[in-house]
């Protein structure tokens, strides 16, 4: 039976390993490719050495396996060979100072980068479940389940949480690091690349956990300082005004302001919906359009339960026709 289950395991390995939203081994930062090659540096050595170890088994049981001609010899008894036994507790002593010195180097290296502060951009980072929250500190900007950050620019995100131990990663960046009730971490990353780049909670916090996901937008400076300051000037763009937009932004105002925020620099007790019709996703689970923000605003756990937010089942169509406009409108 044990036997049996071997394919299944392998297959799983295989299916999982075709995942595509998390690169790990991707990297687009010089954290993360210093992680990555301490990465390759002990798979290479956890496989020298299951290599060197399985070849001998393989020749010593077929070598001295038994044979109608051996079945009744007893092989004399051998004493200890003290240039064996020095070179398999040397080589291991080796292979360990191989793996150990540059993972020392590279650890007092990540954690001297999180104290350094001064001239780097840094972003206030707070954990909820099940969603993030961006702040900049000195631009008063306010983000949610999103970020953007330049290129070639070391940023230090401090790490808070407003419940429970959640855990930041973005894969292609650097490692995670966790968000502790009552306390602050730092962490600093840095993109090398242009690029779009996924994140989550990398620790179990509740129902949704798996769902709790952000994207990194890493972008030239040029673009970057365009993109600040157009956010610091406070309103997300709306498109032109109709029935329908009015309407739904009094439903807004009279349903959703005491929790939500549509101004960028805003705070809020829940998701600040600033830009909301522009993003792909809503609220990172799923796929944005009129259909799904009509269901979205009628029952959020269905989609992310344990969500706070209660859903709006009260609503005609033609409310949740108005409101969803109005939401798909704050670009």
């Amino acid at each position: 039976m044990r036997h049996q289950l071997y394919p299944v395991f392998f297959l799983t390995v295989l299916l999982l390993s075709g995942c595509k939203s998390l690169q790990v081994l991707d990297t687009k930062g010089p954290v993360a490719k210093l992680q990555e090659n301490l990465i390759l540096l002990s798979t290479g050595i956890m496989l020298l050495v299951f290599i060197i170890v399985f070849s001998m088994f393989v020749i010593f049981t077929w070598k001295y396996r038994e044979t109608p001609q051996r079945r009744d010899i007893i092989p004399s008894y051998v004493k200890g060979n003290k240039k064996l036994e020095i070179a398999w507790t040397v080589i291991p002593i080796v292979l360990l100072l191989i793996l150990a010195v540059p993972t020392v180097q590279g650890t007092f290296s990540l954690a001297d980068s999180q104290k350094e502060q001064d001239g780097k951009m840094e972003i206030t980072v707070t954990g909820h479940q099940y969603w993030w929250e961006f702040e900049y500190n000195d631009q008063g900007v306010t983000l949610s389940n999103e970020v953007w950050i330049p290129v070639d620019t070391p940023v230090v995100f401090n790490l808070k949480s407003d419940d429970v131990i959640h855990s930041f990663w973005v894969p292609r960046l650097g490692g995670k690091k966790d968000l502790n009730p009552g306390g602050t971490n730092r962490l600093t990353l840095h993109a090398s690349e242009t690029g779009v780049y996924e994140g989550k909670c990398a620790e179990l916090c509740g129902a949704s956990h798996s769902l709790m996901r952000f994207k990194v937008h890493a972008v030239s400076k040029e673009r970057y300082d365009q993109w600040i300051s157009e956010k610091a000037e406070g309103t997300a763009r709306e498109t032109a005004a109709s029935d329908s937009y009015e309407k739904g932004k009094k439903l807004f105002t009279s349903n959703c302001l005491s929790c939500h925020a549509a101004d960028y620099t805003d705070k809020s007790e829940g998701p600040n919906l600033a830009g909301i019709g522009r993003k792909e996703m809503i609220a990172s689970v799923v796929p944005n359009n009129e259909q799904n923000m009509k269901k979205w605003i009628e029952d959020p756990k269905s989609f992310k339960p344990g969500a706070e937010m209660p859903g709006f089942k009260e609503l005609s169509d033609e409310e949740l026709e108005a409101l969803s406009n109005y939401l798909s409108q704050l670009e």
